[in-house]
């Protein structure tokens, strides 16, 4: 029995039964299937239903379940960093979208801001600035991440912080399944749709996670998922030692050193990018002996159980302490996303618009996975541009995000209670901003046009003009 008092055992094998049974809800009940909703997602609402947060029929340690997905998210950022990076393909969908992700984030965490000022002002006590920059976090960036910076805010007055971030995460996968589903629906009853088949090959291994060829370990060699396994291993640990010297370094001041602790991600795929270009020059043009379609796969388990797990740790009193700032700053952001999404479709990707649309509308509410789980509802070979597209930018939007999250958002967060409200209205100025400059960024390096009327969500495609006629 000693063995089991610990609780980590037991939380694990609650989220593997979880994921289990949602998979056996789909498979057996044609109502779940129609719905649409991913597995681990619903899993994480049967966990939600049955757990500490729900019924409490199952007694499990939600600080557990939080531990996971802290560390579940350095995992997934490590095991990507060491994929090689897929290969473009013309269009432009790929650099557009590296420009949509970080502007999809900017507009929120600007908008976010602006409803904390608001709320303040309605109702008359100061909010901390942490519930507006948690909606990019929880929406844009996922429940690890959001649970990793509301955990280190928490240092500077956000009370519940981890709580109230993995909230905005499972609101973000509410609004992916609640708009995005009818979204699909309203794609092809009004023509948006485009055929798939006409968009050329399936993309690489780095979307489907499927490979032909594996490295060769030799005899009496490592398992090669064990080798994976190590390599993530040891990266994660290099991860711990730089992380904890540069926290030592900030002790004298703990908001800056907890936030050190919760970039622990950013360190993490950090080292692995070093690794393999390290590697590849030790190896005179060789590279890591690890599979990108192998390493794909462990990154989808984990997002698979990490998903599951913080959906699973919600805990309602949190949320119901803080029904009114969550509700409508998610209301808000959510709805903003979905007209965004498709107001860029057709002005930022040339080739498959919808397709894309609902790429970045799942990423920008759900991250990746539920991105590419809106794409399967109408691709389900994934044939077309946007897969790709989509781990393209993924990688690239790194560039204009790591600044929002190193320098922007520390601001108001670093200055509170007393900065406020100036803090806030800087912050909202700085990016106000970005955001201009992303999209003069995205005009000049990638293919947006900004097609007129702005007041129409979906442009009519400009006519070339016919041969030999001239304007």
């Amino acid at each position: 029995m000693a063995f089991w008092e610990s609780g980590a055992v037991l939380a694990g094998l609650f989220v593997l039964s979880m994921l289990g049974l949602a998979s056996l809800c789909r498979a057996r009940i044609a109502a779940v299937e129609r719905l649409g909703i991913p597995d681990c997602i619903l899993a994480g609402m049967l966990g939600l239903l049955v757990g500490p947060g729900g019924l409490g029929w199952v007694s499990i340690d939600s600080g557990v379940l939080e531990s996971a997905v802290y560390h579940g998210l350095a995992l997934v950022f490590i095991a990507v960093g060491l994929q090689e990076a897929p290969a473009g393909r013309k269009g432009g969908g790929g650099r557009s979208m590296a420009f949509a992700i970080p502007f999809m984030a900017v507009m929120q965490g600007l908008l976010g801001l602006l409803m904390v000022l608001l709320l303040t002002a309605v109702l008359g006590a100061a909010l901390h600035p942490g519930f507006g920059l948690l909606l990019p976090l929880g929406f844009n960036q996922g429940p690890g991440q959001a649970l990793s910076m509301g955990s280190a805010w928490e240092q500077s007055g956000l009370v519940n912080g981890s709580q109230v971030g993995l909230i905005m995460a499972a609101m973000g996968f509410f609004w992916a399944i609640v708009a995005g589903v009818p979204l699909i629906a309203l794609g092809r009853k009004l023509g948006w749709l485009e055929d798939p088949g006409r968009s050329g090959t399936a993309p690489d291994s780095q979307v489907s996670a499927q490979s032909d060829t594996l490295p060769d370990t030799g005899p009496g060699g490592l398992e090669v998922l064990t080798l994976h396994v190590v390599f993530i291993g040891v990266v994660y640990l290099a991860t711990f030692g730089v992380v904890s010297a540069l926290a030592s370094g900030l002790a004298a001041k703990p908001q800056l050193a907890a936030m050190i602790w919760g970039f622990h991600f950013l360190v993490g795929v950090g080292l692995a990018m070093a690794l393999r270009i390290f590697w590849r020059r030790v190896a005179r043009g060789g590279g890591l002996p690890l599979d990108t379609g192998l390493l794909g796969r462990i990154a989808g388990l984990t997002v698979d159980f990490v998903t599951c797990a913080a959906i699973s740790a919600v805990q309602v009193g949190v949320l119901r302490d803080n029904f009114v700032p969550i509700f409508v700053i998610t209301t808000l952001g959510g709805g903003a996303t979905l007209l965004f999404s498709i107001w860029l479709a057709r002005r930022a990707f040339p080739e498959a618009p919808f397709e894309h649309c609902l790429v970045l509308f799942g990423i920008s509410t759900g991250t990746l996975p539920m991105g590419l789980a809106l794409l399967r509802k109408v691709d389900p070979q994934f044939k077309g541009p946007a897969p790709a597209s989509a781990v393209l930018g993924a990688v690239g939007a790194l560039v204009f995000s790591i600044p929002l999250l190193l320098v922007v958002m520390p601001i108001p967060v670093g200055q509170w209670p007393d900065g406020f409200p100036g803090a806030v209205w800087l912050c909202v100025g700085i990016l106000a901003v970005y955001l201009g400059v992303i999209v003069l960024a995205w005009k000049k390096l990638g293919p947006l046009e900004l097609q007129r009327p702005f007041s129409q969500l979906w442009p009519a495609p400009e006519l070339e003009p016919a041969e030999g006629v001239h304007e």
